[in-house]
């Protein structure tokens, strides 16, 4: 769009309005260094930070050769030129900022290079070695002092914490395996002694520290505060000046109105937007975490203004929603509606369905401590195998057919075995066989006390099943397109055999009432490529644990073998994400596979974190991750 407008400006006439159009261009510059402080919309766009390199070069020469084609003799030419200063600043900025986001900068900040001419004082303070953090980290003495100073707020250590946790996580964003030692894996990096919430709220901030490393200019500008603070300030005493300038010499310039209007409110918008990036920096986590002990009046005056922001940050409660997609719901309301066919014949991409029948629902107390929990008994079960990566790789593995082991119910009978290997069929077959139980304990009102364990399975069925439709690249390659389109076949046969009421409880019932008499021979002979079928099966199997008295089972046993058998799945899929992925739906928030998978590296529960036992024992060696 800029290269647009300075192209219609070059073939302007050069008697345009006095000069003005050279007044104007240096806001092209000015905004495409973008407002606040984004710099990316994608992670491709950090990875071609050389290609918006040549494009700044190409409009800001664009840009000076209007300003010579168009120059006059009024005061508007040395107004301009402050102008244009301040636009290559911000351009530039924004140029920087993408390359040191880009994976190969990243992976060269991640790791101190042994062969500096500083490595032995890099390595060694006071004579004694740094103690290793994580491969091409050592944790300096002055660091530890920093988290653990006296003067200052527990809301400001527990943003160095996350921040210190940052420090040590950033490899798993670019993919890359390392050693963490035994201490922080041990305390898992922060998160011992807090609780679920806590938990979720802590890797919940320390991801949108991950969001401004990736996406904005916030790190570079406090990985150099000076040198960011000067140039920030001539930005905003430039266009502040010459706002005074223009205002002052206002009545010698030829003009016009509606010229006149767009200059002012070309430099009032351009100060509205410094001030307010001024004071989204004041109120930045990289801004808190850093300045609080408050040595002066300033400072004392700056800890007033951002006392609440900070224990509002502490108190949080972490992510707040998830998405969910209710397939068999989904197939109810297409049947009722009498535009499906229509839509279907449009939709050919089944876009409706995916995005428009997709809901949201608040991540409860409840489902965090569910998660939290599990996670924690699969580090209590890695710890004793002695943190062999072969046990860790098995326990990531299990898909829930674990759970139905140990549940006493053999693999080999009935129909637990899940024979195909595709994941993502594993889903739907699951999903079906859930949302049918979950539908027919309500309708037979079987909730009793199970409520909380019933809503997390659930929750966490229609999530996988949101993970499968709507972000498919979260999870394994399968053949969910393929799995999707031969469900939806197979339920319009079975609506083509049966009367459906138009209220929308009535059909709800009379689907799962009829799906759930269907014999299982007449089951296994329909069993095909769609999971309805299966999941149809499972789901009677399901049932059967609470009807069959040799078992003793409880509807509330019934669930938490199906919330398990959930969070065996979501734990595999998790494990199974690449963290690009993940980084990538920063963008839309982040989502809750994300948080678990950071949740789960704390823990220790990640192929890429290993545990090192033993610091190294020369200056400036760098141990190398087992690959």
């Amino acid at each position: 769009m800029a290269t647009l407008v300075l192209s219609t400006l070059l073939r302007g006439s050069v008697e345009l309005e006095n000069g003005l159009i050279v007044f104007w261009t240096p806001f092209l510059l000015w905004h495409l260094g973008n407002p606040y402080n984004i710099t990316a919309y994608s992670l491709e766009d950090n990875e071609l930070w050389l290609r918006h390199f040549f494009g700044m070069v190409f409009q800001i020469g664009e840009a000076i050769y209007i300003y010579v084609k168009f120059r006059s003799n009024t005061e508007l030419n040395a107004m301009a030129f402050p102008l244009f200063i301040a636009g290559i600043i911000k351009y530039g900025e924004r140029i920087w900022a993408l390359r040191c986001a880009s994976k190969k900068q990243l992976i060269n900040y991640f790791y101190s290079s042994s062969t500096s001419k500083n490595a032995i004082e890099n390595d060694v303070i006071d004579g004694n070695m740094k103690e290793m953090i994580r491969t091409g980290l050592f944790d300096f003495s002055k660091k530890r002092d920093f988290i653990g100073d006296p003067r200052i707020k527990s809301e400001v250590k527990f943003l160095r914490e996350v921040h210190s946790s940052l420090d040590i996580f950033k490899p798993l964003f670019v993919d890359l395996p390392f050693q963490i030692t035994h201490e922080f894996h041990d305390e898992m990096v922060y998160l011992k002694s807090r609780t679920a919430e806590e938990a979720f709220n802590f890797v919940g901030i320390e991801l949108e520290f991950f969001y401004d490393l990736l996406y904005t200019k916030n790190p570079v500008q406090h990985r150099r505060y000076n040198l960011s603070l000067i140039l920030r300030s001539i930005c905003f005493f430039s266009v502040v000046s010459v706002l005074i300038a223009f205002s002052a010499f206002l009545q010698k310039i030829e003009k016009s109105t509606v010229d006149t209007t767009v200059t002012y409110l070309l430099l009032s918008g351009a100060i509205y937007l410094e001030i307010y990036s001024f004071f989204m920096h004041i109120r930045s986590k990289w801004t808190m975490f850093r300045d609080d002990i408050p040595q002066n009046k300033l400072r004392k005056l700056y800890h007033r203004l951002v006392d609440y922001r900070l224990r509002s940050i502490k108190f949080r409660k972490g992510i707040k929603n998830m998405a969910q997609h209710d397939l068999i719901d989904y197939f109810v309301e297409a049947k009722a509606n009498r535009f499906t066919p229509v839509i279907k014949l449009i939709d050919t991409a089944n876009l409706l369905q995916r995005f428009g029948h997709a809901k949201w629902k608040p991540v409860d107390t409840d489902l965090k401590d569910f998660i939290f929990c599990h996670l924690k008994e699969k580090r209590s079960r890695y710890e004793k195998e002695g943190f062999r990566l072969e046990s860790l790789d098995k326990l990531l593995a299990e898909k829930g057919d674990n759970v139905i082991k140990e549940k006493g119910l053999s693999l080999n009978d009935g129909y637990w075995k899940m024979e195909s290997t595709d994941f993502t069929r594993r889903i739907f077959v699951w999903h079906i066989a859930t949302a049918l139980v979950y539908y027919d304990d309500l309708d037979r009102h079987r909730r009793g006390n199970c409520d909380s364990i019933l809503g997390i399975g659930k929750c966490l069925s229609d999530y996988m099943m949101y993970l499968v439709l709507v972000r498919p690249s979260m999870l394994p390659n399968g053949f969910s397109e393929m799995v999707m389109k031969e469900t939806y076949i197979q339920n319009q046969r079975f609506f083509s055999q049966t009367k459906i009421s138009e209220n929308m409880k009535v059909s709800m019932k009379e689907f799962v009432g009829g799906l759930l008499l269907l014999s299982n021979d007449t089951l296994q002979f329909l069993s095909e490529t769609g999971a309805l079928y299966d999941g149809v099966m499972f789901a009677k199997q399901l049932q059967d644990l609470v009807r069959e008295s040799t078992l003793r089972w409880d509807d509330e046993e019934k669930w938490k073998m199906i919330s398990d058998v959930w969070m065996e799945m979501m734990v595999h899929a998790a494990s199974r994400c690449t963290w690009e992925e993940h980084a990538q739906q920063l963008r839309h928030g982040g989502e809750l596979l994300t948080h678990v998978s950071l949740l789960m590296a704390h823990f220790g529960l990640s192929t890429q974190v290993h545990r090192l036992e033993k610091s190294p024992v020369r200056s400036g060696e760098l141990p190398c991750p087992d690959f």
